[in-house]
């Protein structure tokens, strides 16, 4: 764990705060790294089984439309999942040291659940929840070319 490696994702005064020291250190660049691989791994390990697990329960395949609405319900659990657990939870309520970063211990933006919010739709276009639509193409159109294919 590196205290920095999501210092871009924090609230601006936050990062203000912390100040000359917004640059990642090379421990948080790596942890940085590390995270967003483990990302995409269930971003792409997490549908493939899932489409495997229901082709095998459907009858005649899966098609786009079955594989749509699962790519983009999955989408938007993990979105969700990412708000309450990861950040509402432990980033708002719990604040556990290793979230802290030095020197804005006991800042008021710990505490801002909005801003969270405000990430995930903000105004007035809610881009981060319309990928869920997005995704869930992208995992109907590779269910279609996998039935074609095999």
């Amino acid at each position: 764990m590196a205290r920095d490696a999501l210092v871009d994702d924090y609230p601006p005064a936050i990062r203000e705060r912390y100040g000359a020291q917004s640059a990642q250190s090379a421990r948080g660049k790596r942890a940085a790294g590390v995270m967003g691989a483990l990302n995409a791994v269930v971003f792409i390990a997490v549908p493939v089984a899932g489409m495997v697990d229901l082709h095998g329960r459907a009858d005649g395949g899966l098609g786009f439309w079955r594989a749509f609405v699962f790519g983009a319900l999955l989408w938007l659990a993990l979105v969700v999942f990412d708000l309450v657990v990861l950040d509402w939870w432990p980033f708002c309520t719990v604040q556990p040291r290793f979230m802290v970063l030095p020197g804005t211990e006991g800042m008021a933006e710990y505490r801002d659940y909005g801003f969270h919010w405000r990430v995930l739709a903000p105004r007035p276009v809610p881009w981060p929840l319309l990928t869920a639509f997005g995704y869930g193409a992208v995992v109907g159109a590779v269910s279609v070319m996998a039935e074609t294919l095999f």
